[in-house]
């Protein structure tokens, strides 16, 4: 039989692994990558740095040389070269224990596999790197390099136990110098079969760019030598071939995905879902493209290449099971286990509104007796940050900060509004939850995983999801507890309202000032509800308030307001003071007459009635003494509201201006606080002397008008004297029969005469009824300049006749 050359050709490769293989205690690689940096000197600016990662699974008895290997740089613009890569060592604690030598460390490669299924194996790295001046400018620069043997199985490859492994990288430096992208993840990592439902593993193998390129991701074509190579003695400048895919395998499908294999361009995020054991190679090429200025197009730049073997298991990590599960052991945790009972444990879900609690044992249906519920310690007051350690990996993709419920023992929640991941690879082990309050009242704060805006819980590496209501407890003490209240509430000068509020030693902790946000004032108008905002006042040392209504106090003589106090520190409001309201004091008209004045108001609650009393005053205004200008005097005292004054007769004497008003009082206290003034009342008595006859010479004041319109006595003015001249100043104002004032006009010289005279309307427009009114004349001679006053009646007759 004729053998033919390329068959005589692969026997003899074969035949020569064959050979390495047993040279080197058979020593096979699963996986390699290979990457390039720009690595210019002051007299060298084609110096490039090359590295090539090749992964093994550990325990093997082989060593590997801690020598350097040879690669090959080839292109169509120059001969090939040789080029020897030194052998990078690992530090202390960087070194993998289970391989024999020279090889770094892979993590993470257990979080989803079972280790106890037979696919599964541990990698170790062995890593060479050198450096080599290129020749000059081409665009087709290729480093290709092998490892010392052959490759493992893989169940995706043809016979790929006897086949070597070929890794290149590419470089077109025609558009300027280049480094090659490079994978940041760790190229090991193994997977279980994918559970019914969850989502698809998500494989980071994102890289970086230092030249700031675009980067493509792509799948590759594994390959093979086809001259005769021997890394340590002579570079893989012999040729290389694809290696056949097994049957039901191409490029773009590597392996068994119910799901497909798609690759996120934006992130090198390459999702899957494994739905069958076995070990299978995936080659992952990341291209680098560059914009071509003069030709504007994008030109390919250069080409690395990460080649893996994946082992995928039967089972995943017994661990993982239950998805993301706390680490009691850590030490950022600092957590313990109590045990709760069935009842403590509805307790708890009633104290905190929640409808389901589950600990660490409730895992799945919380019917357990006794629940074991994790208790963070060594929380303190004013923290602002919960760390959560797990015991395996975390996808980041999963957390959100709805996931997260905070609720203290006040039952007021925590907003998380920030979550810190502390992602390495789209995965993470540690969450820093951002309060959008800090712990700030002693007792017990309920931290619960609940299922957020992104449609899940918390998921680990391996799809898994967190059971929703996974619960914690986080004991918190020794924070300030200010208490605070309104203690008094007063109407001053019958104008203003004036708050005062105190509290404990709390509100000075350097906490709560430091924290302090305001005191925020509310009012309402009597029982309606809710409280308007009123003031926000700013001082923590503020202990009063007074809300003005400047300048004629109409507000508090007609209306009640209720008034209450708020605390709010650390971005959060208190529980608000209790309310007071001012006392409105009133006249009650219908019960009114010419000799009594009653009186009656509402009681002032925040004084307890059986220390209450009321202080009723009167008092007569006197010009002569400091504003407001009355002499008060107390009239009499009682514990219910109402209240008469008598009014005594009118005469010269008598007359006048008077008020009063009510003070309650506590009749134990004695601070300024301890009562609490109305508004003012007015009232008049009016003395109507006899009309004096007019004399010679004098003005001549009316005693009647009729204002009907027919032109005659329809305004009230004053008459100069006979061949005498106009009194200056005049201020008019009338009274009624009750010594209301319905008209006044300080200025009455200005339309003192017949045809703008006073009409017998009052101040606001309305026409008086007929009947007797008094009048009080003020006005200053023209010649002497004394002043005088004059009083009399009035009779107003609207018909005229």
């Amino acid at each position: 039989m004729k053998i033919s050359t390329s068959v005589f050709l692969r026997f003899l490769s074969v035949l020569l692994l064959l050979t390495i293989s047993f040279s080197l205690k058979a020593s096979h690689y699963s996986s390699g990558e290979i990457f390039y940096r720009w690595s210019p000197t002051p007299t060298d600016s084609l110096r490039y740095e090359i590295c090539v990662y090749f992964y093994r699974y550990t325990g093997s008895p082989a060593t590997i040389p801690n020598q350097p290997i040879n690669i090959c740089i080839s292109s169509s613009c120059y001969p090939d070269v040789s080029v020897a890569l030194n052998k990078n060592l690992p530090p202390p604690g960087q070194a993998s224990p289970n391989d024999n030598n020279g090889g770094w460390i892979v993590n993470g490669l257990d979080e989803c596999a079972d280790v106890n299924d037979p696919d599964y194996k541990d990698l170790a790295a062995h890593i060479w790197c050198g450096y080599a001046t290129l020749p000059g400018i081409c665009g087709d620069f290729e480093f290709t390099a092998g490892p010392p043997c052959c490759r493992d199985e893989a169940d995706n490859l043809v016979n790929s136990n006897v086949r070597s492994m070929v890794i290149t990288a590419k470089l077109n430096n025609t558009l300027g110098h280049n480094s090659s992208a490079e994978i940041q993840a760790p190229a090991g990592k193994a997977f279980c079969l994918s559970q019914p439902g969850s989502k698809p593993f998500e494989f980071l193998q994102a890289a970086f760019d230092a030249d700031g390129d675009s980067l493509v991701y792509r799948l590759g074509h594994p390959e093979e030598a086809t001259g005769f190579p021997d890394a340590f003695n002579n570079a893989y400048c012999g040729g290389k071939a694809n290696i056949p895919f097994a049957t039901g395998y191409t490029v773009n499908n590597p392996f068994p995905s119910s799901t497909g294999f798609v690759i996120d361009q934006k992130t090198g995020i390459f999702r899957f879902s494994p739905s069958q054991q076995g070990s299978y190679v995936i080659k992952i090429v990341v291209e680098d493209w560059r914009f071509d200025p003069i030709h504007l197009l994008w030109v390919k730049i250069g080409e690395m290449v990460r080649e893996i073997q994946i082992p995928v298991t039967a089972n995943c990590n017994p661990t993982s099971q239950a998805g993301p599960r706390l680490s009691l052991t850590s030490s950022s945790n600092n957590a313990i286990i109590q045990n709760f009972s069935q009842a403590q444990i509805d307790s708890m879900k009633q104290a905190y509104d929640m409808q389901v609690f589950f600990g660490d044992d409730s895992i799945s249906n919380g019917t357990a007796t006794i629940h074991h519920i994790p208790i963070f310690q060594g929380y303190q007051c004013f923290d602002s940050i919960v760390s959560i350690e797990f015991n395996n990996n975390v996808r980041c993709s999963s957390v959100d900060p709805t996931d997260f419920r905070l609720i203290g023992p006040d039952g007021v929640a925590r907003p998380v509004v920030e979550v810190e991941t502390n992602c390495q690879f789209l995965v993470t082990r540690n969450l820093d939850l951002k309060l959008n309050q800090p712990l700030d009242v002693d007792g017990m704060y309920v931290l619960q995983i609940r299922r957020g805006n992104d449609g899940n819980t918390l998921t680990n590496e391996c799809g898994i999801e967190l059971s929703e209501f996974y619960t914690f407890l986080i004991p918190v003490s020794g924070c300030p507890a200010p208490t605070y209240e309104l203690d008094g509430l007063t109407v001053e000068g019958d104008v203003n309202v004036r708050l005062d509020w105190s509290g404990n030693a709390d509100l000075t902790d350097p906490a709560v000032q430091a924290s302090f946000d305001a005191w925020n004032i509310y009012r309402a108008d009597a029982g309606v509800r809710p409280f308007s905002l009123l003031k926000v006042i700013k001082d923590p040392s503020a202990r009063f308030m007074v809300d003005s209504f400047a300048p004629n106090g109409y507000y508090v003589d007609n209306f009640i307001y209720d008034y209450q106090v708020q605390l709010v520190y650390n971005g959060k409001g208190r529980i608000p003071s209790r309310f007071c309201s001012n006392i409105n004091l009133r006249i009650d008209s219908a019960q009114r007459s010419d000799n009594n004045l009653p009186l009656y108001w509402n009681h002032f609650k925040c004084i307890d009635p059986s220390v209450r009393n009321y202080d009723v005053f009167n008092g007569k205004r006197d010009t002569s003494v400091p504003a407001p200008g009355i002499v008060w005097e107390l009239h009499s005292q009682t514990t219910d509201t109402i209240a008469n004054i008598a009014i005594p007769a009118a005469d010269s004497n008598s007359q006048g201006t008077y008020a009063a008003r009510v003070v309650a009082r506590n009749v134990n206290g004695g601070s300024r606080t301890d009562s609490s003034e109305s508004n003012w009342v007015y009232y008049y008595i009016v003395h109507y002397p006899k009309d004096p006859e007019p004399r010679v010479g004098e003005v001549l004041i009316p005693n009647i008008i009729t204002p009907n319109g027919d032109g005659l006595n329809d305004r009230f003015y004053i008459q100069s004297p006979a061949n005498g001249v106009q009194y200056e100043h005049i201020s008019l104002r009338i009274f009624n029969r009750h010594g209301e004032r319905v008209y006044q006009n300080p200025n009455f010289d200005a339309v003192n005469d017949a045809a703008q005279g006073w009409d017998g309307v009052n101040q606001s427009g309305q026409r008086l009824s007929s009947g007797v009114y008094f009048y009080i004349i003020e006005m200053s001679n023209p010649s002497s300049g004394e002043a005088q006053s004059l009083e009399g009646t009035l009779t107003i007759n609207a018909y005229g006749f």
